[in-house]
């Protein structure tokens, strides 16, 4: 015959069991979830990394030309 002890017991193991197993499905679940917002954000950093790539060519492009307008005119540099 059981004891109130070794159901006590019984009852610990089964809910540390339970909550180890829920927490796994949770975390499949989650994951699962989260895969479709995590390919968006992905693609949202590559189209901000080519953006950005392609305004520091402009801007550099830009301190070239005024550099040389400058240079040509003898104009001093501008300092911020």
């Amino acid at each position: 015959m059981l004891t109130d002890d070794d159901l006590k017991k019984i009852t610990v193991i089964l809910d540390d069991r339970l909550d180890k197993k829920l927490d796994e499905k949770l975390d499949e679940k989650l994951d699962e979830k989260l895969e479709p917002i995590k390919k968006d954000i992905r693609s949202i950093k590559k189209t901000l990394d080519t953006a950005i790539r392609y305004f520091d060519r402009v801007t550099t492009n830009h301190e070239k030309r005024i550099k040389r307008v400058e240079h040509h005119l003898t104009l001093p540099p501008v300092i911020d």
